[in-house]
């Protein structure tokens, strides 16, 4: 009676860890990857000492488990060890492979990209005597238990070695972040890439081409419209359109890396609400304004989710272009 009830308490622990990883629809599991900012757990299943991808206690019945026990595995994991039938593995074996389960390793800071520009203005230190504003992107790496290293000043530094120094310094002292893995064996370093800004102490700094932005608007504005009803919410279908005409190459290069599924294709959901479901709205753009420091906002309704998404653009080859966008929190930075 112990062992059943022992057996039965692991299995619904399990279930409901299992729920809160995976979105069921029908027999394709898709993982819900962020936020991370919660209790947010990987539970680890062996079955028969072996570990299988998208298997979990709830593909077999209670009575079908012989034995259960939670203990570390190999690589130091706190696991839930189930022993079954070699009958009972091979049918496990073949659920498992419905399961759709997007196995990359994820990371955030803690409270996601909303918490981390808090983090910074708070603990920046503007370089005495500093004027006018100045952006640095400084490199560095993420470890598995969330420690941070190697920042370096990445592209072009500063000419005020004070500014890097900063920059490398606050980098250095970021709290640790939250690294989740969904392959017991696969413990890998992450590339971070974050932008600093610094801003002349009490002053208003607009950039030069702020007004050159301001002026053609009334051109940017619908590309960005364009952009999102062909291919963010993909309600209509432009032949004339493309991508290029309104991100740069290396915009779009991100886009195309931050898309984690097995097509070819742009993580467009970056540029919207990031929830998977809603009601029944139709998914528009509401308004397009523009922002400070050469900054586009777009304000939309995502299958009733609403939100905003700011778009910084740049000057290509006489053309305006979106070059870095703000995402939902818990995502990664593009």
């Amino acid at each position: 009676m112990k062992k059943i009830f022992l057996i039965s308490l692991i299995i619904v622990h399990s279930c409901i860890a299992f729920a809160q990883n995976y979105c069921v629809n029908d027999t394709i599991v898709r993982e819900i990857q962020f936020p991370l900012t919660l209790d947010d757990k990987t539970e680890f299943f062996y079955f028969n000492d072996e570990w299988i991808p998208g298997a979990h206690p709830g593909l077999v019945s209670v009575d079908s488990i012989q034995k259960a026990e939670v203990k570390n595995d190999e690589y130091g994991n706190r696991a839930i060890f189930l022993t079954v039938s070699p009958e009972t593995l091979t049918q496990i074996k073949m659920e498992a492979r419905k399961v759709r389960v997007d196995l990359d390793a994820r990371f955030e800071f803690p409270g996601g990209n909303g918490k981390l520009k808090e983090w910074i203005d708070e603990n920046i230190r503007i370089p005495e005597g500093f004027k006018g504003s100045e952006r640095v992107l400084v490199r560095f790496t993420v470890h598995p238990d969330g420690s941070i290293s190697n920042p370096t000043i990445f592209r072009r530094p500063s000419k005020n070695e004070a500014v890097n120094q900063e920059a490398l310094r606050l980098v250095s002292e970021l709290p640790k972040f939250r690294v989740k893995y969904y392959i017991p064996h696969l413990k890998k370093s992450f590339t971070c890439y974050l932008p600093i800004t610094f801003k002349e102490p009490g002053v208003m700094f607009i950039r030069g081409g702020e007004r050159s932005f301001i002026n053609q608007f009334s051109e940017i504005e619908p590309k960005i419209k364009q952009l999102y009803d062909n291919l963010v919410f993909a309600t209509t279908k432009d032949p004339d359109f493309n991508i290029a005409d309104i991100c740069t190459a290396d915009f779009i290069e991100r886009l195309e890396k931050a898309n984690d599924s097995d097509s070819k294709g742009c993580a467009t959901w970056l540029l919207r609400s990031g929830m998977q479901d809603g009601d029944d709205t139709p998914s528009r753009v509401i308004s397009i304004v523009p922002g400070v420091d050469n900054t586009a906002i777009v304000n939309w309704s995502d299958m009733g989710h609403k939100g905003s998404t700011t778009f910084t653009l740049v000057k290509s080859d006489g053309v305006w272009k979106i070059n870095s966008a703000t995402v939902p929190e818990g995502y990664n930075p593009l």
